[in-house]
């Protein structure tokens, strides 16, 4: 089915890696109804040939492929160009949403999952690929820089490398200092998803972070019954 006409001056490539032959139809009537290319792979390898072949703007990837945990792609989408992900999957416990958003995922989508739902998360993934970047360096405190691009994080002389959900929550934090933040805002920046009850993934997130930032003056503080905020000083 060709793209359909009209929909905006840049169309993306879209690959989507899943040997469901129901879920291909659904991910391929979203992705052109939305005016974009669709491709897919139904194991991991051609999924890699496809990827060495073409340049794609998003790919969405189950676990469960015939060959292969679908995660294990992730270094070769990180690689260059770091195109963006979305896992879809039914492996949709806390620890395999942390697992895939610290592997880079942009986004985690459990299956099933309404076509709509999956639509919207493929269009924010899409509308951050073409935001332009506001700013691409912080300095706080007298000891903290951060590179949004790189992801690198200079704590004084110390350099930590984040992963692509960590950088986020940090800009996140960043972005509000000194106002508390509760989970469902903070979920709903850096996953595209509303927080669930019970999932662990932003606490475990701040627990990162928190050991990368020791030794500098810039601090994430837990707000009892509320969330997170960040601040600076001793």
């Amino acid at each position: 089915m060709p793209p359909v006409k009209g929909r905006g001056p840049d169309p993306a490539d879209i690959l989507l890696i899943d040997d469901d032959i129901l879920v291909q139809v659904m991910v391929e009537d979203i992705v052109t109804q939305l005016g974009h290319r669709f491709h897919a792979a139904g194991d991991g390898d051609s999924a890699r040939e496809a990827l060495l072949r073409t340049g794609f703007d998003l790919v969405i990837l189950d676990r469960r492929l015939p060959d292969t945990d679908g995660l294990l792609l992730a270094p070769l989408l990180q690689q260059d160009r770091k195109i963006p992900f979305i896992v879809f999957s039914s492996l949709d416990a806390p620890t395999d949403q942390v697992l895939g958003l610290g592997m880079g995922a942009s986004d985690y989508v459990g299956k099933p999952v309404e076509p709509a739902v999956l639509r919207a998360r493929i269009q924010a993934r899409l509308s951050a690929r073409r935001a332009p970047e506001e700013q691409t360096t912080f300095r706080l405190g007298g000891s903290l820089r951060l590179d949004t691009l790189s992801r690198r994080l200079w704590v004084a002389d110390r350099l930590e490398v984040l992963s692509p959900a960590e950088a986020r929550l940090l800009i996140c934090l960043i972005r509000n200092l000194g106002k508390p933040r509760d989970r469902m805002q903070i979920s709903m920046t850096i996953c595209g998803r509303e927080w669930v009850y019970g999932d662990r993934t932003i606490d475990v997130l701040v627990s990162r972070l928190r050991r990368r930032l020791k030794g500098s003056d810039v601090h994430i503080t837990t707000v009892h019954g509320l969330g997170y905020v960040l601040t600076v000083g001793d």
